[in-house]
């Protein structure tokens, strides 16, 4: 089911601290409060789905789907779950891109995705808002997370993380054109950890990372956000030059 969704001012007060929350991990080239997102107001989506009805097919699936991957889970992939917790370019994808490409050695790429990530918060927490749904644990008790569930209690549906991934993804696969398709895979993995560690469920993370497909059509269009990308692109060809 498809419906209209509305346009968002600027994310009130509540939102802009649940973004910081979510952002903050991942600023590395600046203190946090220096950092601001590209957009001036959170991103608009038309026809974008609404969250699965309680007890529609979709939501039954979802339901089963979190028990099945918890009981699938390996002390492996826990361990690789619980490290994606953290919102970082370079640990998330350091595997791929290499010890070269470090905060340190790569402060254009840790600014141009810190700034991203901002509104990447901005985007998501209006449609969490909007359909509250509840994480798997707390709608059924047999999930058991293997991640603490966020504090400030911020909803299922979508999934942000999974939308950060996404978006780090795309753009990397795009600066680093050599490792597209492993930047790629490793983004979507990123996002299936949260399905794995029982915090959303299979469509939270699937939203999240349609959304970010959204959020990128958004941030082209912003000359600092291009001029940023452009520096990020230079940056990492120099480093990764063989």
């Amino acid at each position: 089911m498809f419906m209209r969704f509305p346009s968002f001012a600027r994310p009130s007060l509540s939102w802009a601290l649940a973004g910081f929350m979510l952002t903050s991990a991942v600023i590395s080239c600046a203190r946090a409060d220096d950092i601001k997102g590209y957009l001036p107001t959170a991103v608009a989506v038309a026809n974008f789905p609404a969250a699965p009805a309680p007890g529609s097919k979709v939501d039954l699936d979802d339901r089963a789907a979190a028990l099945d991957l918890q009981a699938k889970r390996t002390p492996d992939r826990v361990a690789l779950a619980q490290a994606d917790q953290k919102l970082d370019v370079f640990s998330a994808f350091g595997s791929v891109l290499g010890p070269r490409v470090t905060a340190e050695s790569a402060p254009s790429l840790a600014r141009l995705m810190a700034r991203a990530s901002r509104d990447v918060g901005a985007t998501v927490l209006p449609f969490k808002e909007l359909y509250k749904r509840p994480r798997p644990p707390l709608a059924d008790p047999a999930v058991t997370p293997c991640v603490r569930l966020p504090e400030n209690g911020l909803n299922s549906y979508p999934s942000g993380h999974a939308m950060w991934g996404a978006m780090v993804a795309t753009l990397l696969a795009e600066l680093v054109l050599a490792k597209a398709e492993a930047l790629k895979a490793r983004g979507l993995d990123y996002g299936l950890s949260r399905a794995v560690c029982g915090v959303h469920y299979p469509s939270d993370v699937a939203a999240g990372q349609a959304l970010s497909a959204a959020l990128l059509v958004e941030l082209r269009k912003d000359p600092t956000f291009k001029a940023d990308y452009e520096a990020a692109k230079a940056e990492l060809a120099a480093l990764l030059k063989p």
